[in-house]
């Protein structure tokens, strides 16, 4: 009997030794997986503003008036004139789709306000003035392709420009001497150029950004010559290409989950 109680006392002193050193170890570590590291995407819809500056690329020329016969109603030459320099501004929507794995494509429009103009009176008739004006809305529609170093985006742009000019000859200085082939038309142009944006946050991006406005084509207006009864005559104005500087801020969203959303 003596043996055996030495034997269950020596059982329970290796039993609390045991105990201790759990208790001086402490509870084992809980290892937990960190979390991913978040890498940003271009992928989205994105409305935004911008505000820059526009001017004229070379003159603008106005031909002097001719008749249907083509006979110069008076002496030339034509008027050639420079487009002053305005402030432009709009807002503007888009969507970019990012792939393989830092190229980016995307579509953006943009409506805004362009008040670029000029104007000259012909050689030796100083009230008899030409004048063109890229005056009020314009709209531009255009694809987008780049190369993003993970925020920051390089691209270049290019599609349709539409712009609304207002063209002609006018001379209402004198009675009887009344000149007036001045009309407003709407040119669809190409629009071409790039720029650079940085997204500051997961939803929010600043662009500085160029883009050249081009019209390959002449204006051709009519009017008359000396009062409403007068010549029927015309005049012919070669329009200059714009170059165009601005910077904005655009919001990006995620287009699908919007309009998901707003379907329910």
């Amino acid at each position: 009997m003596r043996k055996i109680a030495v034997l269950l006392l020596a059982a329970a002193g290796v039993s609390l030794a045991g105990a201790a050193s759990a208790a001086d170890l402490g509870a084992a570590p809980i290892y937990r997986k960190a979390a991913p590291v978040q890498v940003f995407s271009w992928t989205g819809g994105y409305i935004g503003g911008y505000v820059g500056g526009a001017f004229g690329a070379n003159d603008a020329t106005t031909t002097v008036p001719v008749n249907a016969a083509g006979v110069a109603q008076f002496g030339g030459p034509a008027a050639s004139y420079k487009y002053n320099s305005s402030v432009i501004g709009g807002y503007t929507s888009g969507y970019n789709w990012q792939f393989a794995p830092n190229w980016v494509i995307g579509y953006e429009g943009e409506t805004g306000y362009i008040g670029t103009k000029g104007s000259a009176s012909y050689a030796g008739r100083a009230t008899s003035i030409a004048t063109t004006r890229a005056e009020g809305l314009y709209s531009v529609w255009a694809a987008r392709f780049g190369y993003a170093f993970d925020r920051s985006l390089v691209y270049v742009k290019g599609g349709a420009a539409l712009v609304n000019f207002e063209t002609g000859a006018s001379d209402g200085s004198a009675a009887g001497v009344h000149l007036d082939t001045m009309h407003n038309k709407y040119r669809l142009g190409y629009a071409i150029g790039g720029g650079w944006e940085y997204a500051f946050d997961n939803k929010w991006s600043v662009k500085a950004e160029y883009l050249y406005l081009g019209f390959d084509n002449n204006i051709t207006t009519t009017g008359n010559l000396a009062g409403n009864a007068g010549t029927q005559v015309w005049t012919t104005t070669s329009l200059p290409g714009i170059h165009t500087a601005k910077v904005g801020l655009n919001y990006k969203f995620d287009a699908l989950s919007y309009f998901l959303g707003a379907m329910r």
